[in-house]
């Protein structure tokens, strides 16, 4: 979406999430009940511009933003700043409607509601999901780019079992990802790309002269483009392999825990993690798997890199870099296809399935 919408209160609300998170961090609770019994009543009063609702919905934002704060900060609970880089705000059944692809959001007390008429809706996702209902919108203000970006959130009914082998795929920073029947993605170039960018960067911020930072600004938008596009062909890679009805993927959403100061993990690799553009090749992954009726399941990823999938024992001297070697039973692989064989593994029993086929081995 181009341009900011003109959306009256917003600086009110932000303010709202700040005094949450202000009295979550200040006593140390994450119960959203606790919070608007204890902020509700003075928060209207201080703002009674805003709708109710808007409030209510700040206060459980806030509530659930120091809740994944202290989970996925564990030496550093109770103290995340009350402050957001990119504004955003969600807006429920009772702030918004959809008619069509007519979006209308409400605003302040007194002033018209705002509309956005929306694309049209994929026909894939109109055929697959009939019965969804929407739930949430979201709305995201970047304050760097005169951009807006609107998440809509659907709840569908429960999915009957999906016909299908079951595809595991291991994340990597090497090697894109290798799937558990033997598919890859290597992206050697890109690698080459991104430490080119990365010296220009390191250049230009020894200049730091205000032409140098208009040149990083532009570097970075032509880097993330580069990188989105590796990562829908290789999702469309992977949404395209034959036969499948279920594709698993790790749930990596705490690894950056690794990549904080003071852990045994080395700089070079903090560095290459904090870097790391996992999330986005899942969610191009999700859609364009979801377009063909694929499902897409996040498995446990505790030790898929140090189990043997033949025998099963887990020791972290199976794996040296790119070989995985069992110290049991000797069952030799390389490491990531082994990880990917443990993550679809995962998958089957999750889902209670079982696989129509053997597993593929390879030398």
């Amino acid at each position: 979406m181009q341009g900011h919408p003109p959306l009256p209160g917003l600086g009110l609300q932000i303010l709202v999430r700040v005094s949450a998170v202000s009295w979550c961090d200040a006593n140390h609770s994450v119960n959203a009940v606790a919070a608007q019994k204890a902020l509700y009543y003075s928060l209207r009063a201080r703002f009674p511009q805003l709708l109710a609702q808007f409030v209510c919905n700040a206060l459980r934002d806030a509530a659930g933003a120091v809740r994944s704060w202290n989970s996925n900060h564990p030496k550093r609970r109770w103290s995340l700043k009350a402050s957001r880089r990119k504004p955003t705000i969600r807006f429920d059944l009772r702030t918004m409607g959809l008619r069509g692809n007519l979006l209308t959001l409400s605003s302040m007390h007194g002033l018209k509601r705002q509309r956005f008429l929306l694309p049209s809706i994929p026909a894939w996702f109109d055929e697959r999901y009939p019965e969804r209902r929407l739930q949430t919108v979201t709305l995201v203000l970047d304050p760097t780019n005169p951009t807006a970006r609107l998440t809509l959130t659907f709840r569908i009914p429960k999915t009957e079992p999906v016909e299908g082998r079951v595809l595991g795929v291991d994340l990597g920073m090497h090697a894109l990802y290798k799937d558990s029947e033997g598919g890859e993605y290597r992206y050697p170039q890109v690698q080459r790309v991104r430490r080119r960018y990365a010296y220009d960067r390191r250049t230009l911020q020894e200049k730091g002269t205000r032409s140098a930072h208009r040149r990083l600004k532009a570097i970075g938008r032509r880097e993330e483009r580069f990188i989105r596009d590796v990562d829908h062909r290789a999702a469309k890679r992977l949404a395209d392999t034959p036969g499948i009805g279920v594709m698993a993927f790790e749930d990596l959403t705490r690894i950056r825990r690794l990549a904080r100061k003071g852990t045994r993990t080395g700089r070079r690799r903090r560095n290459m993690l904090n870097q790391w553009p996992f999330s986005q090749l899942q969610e191009f992954a999700a859609y364009k798997a979801a377009a063909k009726g694929i499902q897409v399941v996040m498995v446990d990823p505790a030790y898929t890199s140090q189990r043997c999938n033949r025998c099963g024992y887990v020791d972290k001297g199976n794996r040296d870099r790119a070989r995985f070697d069992c110290l049991r039973c000797g069952h030799s692989d390389d490491a990531d296809h082994n990880a990917a064989l443990n993550i679809r593994d995962r998958a089957i029993q999750s889902l209670g399935q079982t696989q129509g086929q053997g597993a593929v081995n390879h030398p």
